[in-house]
């Protein structure tokens, strides 16, 4: 069998999502959490910029964010305080199937989107109960994530797990922290506020 090329990867991906997620993407302040949007073993499959080089990294701890690009500098960070790995802007620092991904989704939708890939194992650090000023779009790739979401900010919260191939849909604004009960991988694909122009890339 012929291997998948990066825009084949990028069209099935973008074709599933999309459909996934537009009709929640005027969900006001309600996140939504749709569950296998993707099959473990295809999303599983795909690959990811795991290692620290071109790619920047950045080891998070609360408001701290100890950027490096040197892979045995990263590693060594991390052992002495075991912290959620950030990649940021894979869809600049990647010329992978992310990168088309991203810019697919941003035709779609017709807004900037910036991409980050999170790596966790169990217990690693994070940033924190949080809200960020974008509509995120989260598609966990490998293991799962604890999620607990505030989208009232004096209500209850509520929590979360998403695992491999499902997806979330994160309103600007809403309050969330996240655990990690195992391994995990996710993509979140900050879509802004920043419209683009009305042309839709080629698949």
């Amino acid at each position: 069998m012929e291997a998948l090329t990066h825009q084949d990867m990028s069209h099935t991906f973008i074709t599933r999502l999309g459909r996934a997620i537009w009709p929640h993407l005027k969900s006001g302040k309600q996140p939504r959490h749709v569950p296998t949007v993707f099959d473990a073993s295809w999303i599983g499959s795909l690959p990811l910029p795991l290692k620290a080089g071109a790619q920047p990294v950045a080891l998070i701890d609360g408001l701290d964010f100890h950027r490096e690009q040197d892979e045995k500098v990263v590693t060594a960070a991390y052992q002495a305080r075991p912290r959620t790995r950030a990649y940021e802007s894979v869809n600049v620092h990647s010329d992978g199937w992310v990168s088309a991904a991203s810019l697919h989704l941003a035709g779609l939708l017709r807004r900037h989107v910036v991409c980050t890939l999170y790596e966790s194992r169990a217990g690693d650090r994070t940033l924190g109960a949080h809200d960020d000023e974008w509509l995120g779009v989260i598609v966990q790739m490998h293991g799962a994530k604890r999620w607990e979401l505030w989208p009232e900010r004096t209500g209850a919260g509520h929590e979360v797990l998403t695992r491999a191939g499902d997806v979330l849909v994160l309103p600007q604004g809403v309050t969330h922290a996240v655990s990690t009960p195992e391994y995990s991988v996710h993509l979140v694909f900050a879509v802004t506020d920043e419209r683009i122009g009305l042309q839709r890339p080629a698949c």
